[in-house]
């Protein structure tokens, strides 16, 4: 009987700790993880990022309305999707990975593989075109006249 009172005070704790938290408890970045999906439309910044852009009549009351929909409850989605239908695509970082939009994603993965294929087939046009001169063989060259070259340098440096 002695551990009922511990054990109902970690019970109260744990619940405690596993207690959703209360409104207001937003962090800034909660709201930068949802305005990095968004851009800035006011006109003035080039599209910069809703997160980062730090213009007074757009970026930063659209963060105020981002951090009130997550404090109301709203997911993330949730959020980049009212902006969707309120200001359309263009409000969109990055062109959603659909329709003729699709070509956005492949256009550079495709233009980067043909470069790739158009570079090596230049070098290898190139390599058969110049081939590398063959080694010279010191068997052949006569190591004996290295050799005494050798001899003669070391006696003269010697000699010095």
């Amino acid at each position: 009987m002695k551990s009922a009172p511990l054990i109902l005070c970690l019970l109260i704790v744990g619940l405690l700790l596993a207690a959703p938290r209360t409104a207001g408890a937003v962090t800034p970045e909660q709201i930068k993880v949802v305005a990095r999906e968004l851009v800035c439309l006011c006109g003035t910044c080039s599209r910069e990022s809703l997160a980062t852009c730090t213009c007074t009549e757009f970026a930063v009351p659209q963060r105020e309305v981002i951090g009130a929909a997550l404090e109301a409850g709203k997911t993330g989605d949730e959020i980049v999707a009212d902006f969707v239908s309120r200001y359309g695509q263009m409000v969109l970082a990055s062109p959603p990975p659909e329709g003729y939009k699709l070509l956005a994603w492949i256009t550079p993965i495709v233009a980067l593989l043909l470069g790739v294929v158009l570079i090596r087939a230049v070098l290898l046009k190139w390599h058969r075109e110049h081939p590398h001169p063959q080694p010279v063989s010191t068997a052949a060259a006569g190591p004996k006249g290295y050799d005494q070259r050798l001899q003669q340098e070391l006696k003269d440096f010697d000699a010095e």
